[in-house]
């Protein structure tokens, strides 16, 4: 164990670890509802980078990423900021990586990509594990204001929504495949929205709080639709 990675272990890691198995999350195949939220909160957020981050034990699966600026399936976790933020409930921000750092993490990679900014949001499961984060990178450092970090949480939640439907309904399971395609029907028309705002966002000089009202009853809907396919899928077993 190196000395950065020593720092990065929470005490239930172990117990972390069997919930993310639960998930079947480590394979980087892209699933389109997802990559519509990380683009559509990249936009909101006027940032160049987005992904969402699942710790593993050694490595950090990069899944759904937005326009990184090089193709990265994996990195140690030693070396990747959203091993820091599954340390804490808060919204992990680094406004600026030349004048801050995470205690344990060695930033040089994320920095040589030209990368300042980082914010990430734990994806916490129902029983209270860390899987990973919804993050957000930047080249230029900038301000996260209190209400950007509750919008990022907000939408954070709505992915951990997605990845509980998804592990209830079999994430590889060929009989599955109909259903899923079910769900993302039935919240096209809220993520259609919600990408408009984003669009709208991307191309305003307004902070993203004017929008986070907006921004918030999408996800709260989306919220919405999910959840019944979740009581839904729990009936029928």
């Amino acid at each position: 164990m190196t000395p950065f990675l020593a720092s990065l272990i929470p005490a239930n890691d172990d117990a972390r670890l069997r919930a993310l198995d639960r998930y079947q999350l480590l394979d980087a195949r892209s699933e389109q509802v997802l990559d519509d939220v990380v683009a559509a909160t990249a936009r909101l957020f006027r940032v160049s980078n987005a992904m969402i981050s699942i710790v593993e034990k050694d490595t950090v699966l990069v899944k759904a990423p937005y326009n990184l600026p090089a193709p990265i399936e994996r990195v140690p976790r030693e070396q990747s900021l959203c091993s820091a933020t599954i340390l804490q409930n808060d919204t992990a921000v680094f406004e600026n990586l030349d004048h801050s750092s995470a205690p344990g993490v060695d930033t040089s990679l994320v920095r040589q990509m030209g990368l300042r900014f980082y914010a990430g949001h734990n994806l916490r499961t129902p029983d209270g594990h860390n899987l990973g984060a919804l993050c957000l990178l930047d080249g230029p450092p900038r301000r996260f204001t209190p209400a950007e970090r509750t919008l990022l949480g907000r939408l954070a939640g709505l992915v951990m929504r997605l990845l509980e439907l998804r592990r209830l309904l079999g994430a590889h399971a060929g009989a599955t495949v109909a259903l899923w395609e079910l769900v993302y029907r039935a919240i096209g028309e809220q993520l259609g929205r919600l990408g408009a705002l984003a669009e709208r966002q991307r191309l305003g000089s307004g902070p993203t709080r004017e929008l986070a009202p907006a921004v918030a009853q999408e996800a709260g809907a989306i919220v919405g639709i999910i959840d019944q396919f979740l009581v839904s899928t729990l009936q029928r077993r």
